[in-house]
């Protein structure tokens, strides 16, 4: 990143040095706008460019007739597969290996 692409803010006197993208249109967030669970691989990268989403979102809710990411209509979180796909998105985002 060169520094005609990037901005450089110094914070707390020069002790905190933040370097972001001038533009933030390739920005992937932290969670994803629909589901609210962490963006965390490459693939979930892709599809927030794709889409805007995770690739969870992107795979499971891209092809059913009630929601449209270019027109704004996202899955409904009263509906029952909404809360069923939660469920299973929360035991899939649990860690593997537990710290006694």
């Amino acid at each position: 990143m060169t520094s005609s692409t990037k901005n450089i803010e110094s914070l707390l006197g020069g002790k905190i040095l933040v370097i972001s993208p001038k533009d933030t249109s390739t920005v992937v967030p932290l969670f994803c706008s629909v589901c609210e669970f962490p963006m965390k691989t490459i693939e979930d990268s892709i599809a927030f460019r794709k889409c805007g989403t995770c690739s969870h979102c992107d795979g499971r809710w891209t092809n059913d007739k009630r929601v449209s990411w270019s027109e704004g209509k996202f899955p409904d979180k009263s509906w029952d597969d909404w809360k069923e796909y939660i469920t299973l998105r929360a035991i899939y985002a649990k860690l593997l290996i537990t710290f006694k």
